[in-house]
């Protein structure tokens, strides 16, 4: 508990004040994640009608280009990360 001196009406006194920062930081909610997910499939299905099925193959080429994309990074970033490991290894030996 947190007290700190508040003003009111010409009064002055410590008052206990609770740290609801450390609550809210604490906290761990999916409730942004599944808002995002509803609105992404809202909008999706708005131009699914609006353009008469047209945006499904967009949707799919879209997909694949992000499965490519996500391959790449994962790929990448597994060899880059052991590429440095290794770099940082022979370092540390050499000035050992």
């Amino acid at each position: 508990m947190d007290f700190r001196f508040v003003g009111a009406a010409g009064v002055k006194g410590a008052l206990p004040i609770e740290n609801s920062k450390s609550k809210i930081e604490n906290s761990v909610s999916c409730l942004p994640i599944i808002l995002a997910v509803g609105l992404a499939l809202l909008v999706f299905a708005v131009l699914f009608v609006l353009t008469s099925g047209a945006i499904l193959p967009a949707a799919i080429a879209a997909g694949v280009i992000f499965g490519v994309a996500a391959l790449h990074y994962v790929v990448w970033g597994w060899w880059l990360s052991g590429y440095i490991r290794r770099q940082v290894d022979e370092e540390q030996r050499d000035h050992s």
